[in-house]
């Protein structure tokens, strides 16, 4: 058996509750077939980066499971039929992560790199210099190369 991480985004127009209610019988589904699922965590209603089938919006839930890669690709087949759910994704990991809340963890860890940063692909030749002064990571303005 192997460790998964399933994340999926759910419409916007749906609830909280019905979210939460898909995750639910999504994970009822990989226990009923022999798999398991460690933790199941709904991470909130979130801007999306572009327009996915005329949502700006989605649920995101994470599921991490532990079973074998049949099961994983039924589960797959499931999500895609689904009309509720405008994207996922499943990637096999090597340990699941213990942390409370797995996308704002990503959020926080990002936000506090230091370093040189790109700036977006809009200003690809302008760089951001990133300094840690006092604790609190501060941003100036790099020469462009």
């Amino acid at each position: 058996m192997s460790f998964y991480e399933n994340i999926f985004i759910g419409r916007q127009d749906l609830s909280q509750q019905q979210i939460e209610a898909l995750g639910v019988s999504l994970s009822l589904f990989v226990t009923q077939n022999g798999g398991s699922v460690a933790r199941c965590e709904y991470c909130g209603l979130r801007n999306l980066a572009y327009p996915i089938k005329k949502n700006h919006k989605g649920h995101y839930y994470i599921l991490q499971i532990k079973s074998g890669a049949p099961l994983i690709a039924e589960l797959g087949r499931l999500m895609r039929i689904n009309e509720d759910i405008i994207r996922q994704s499943i990637v096999k990991v090597d340990k699941f992560n213990d942390d409370e809340n797995l996308i704002s963890q990503a959020k926080t860890l990002s936000d506090e790199a230091v370093g040189v940063r790109d700036t977006g692909y809009r200003a690809s030749a302008a760089k951001v210099q990133v300094e840690e002064i006092d604790g609190k990571a501060e941003s100036a303005e790099g020469d462009k190369e």
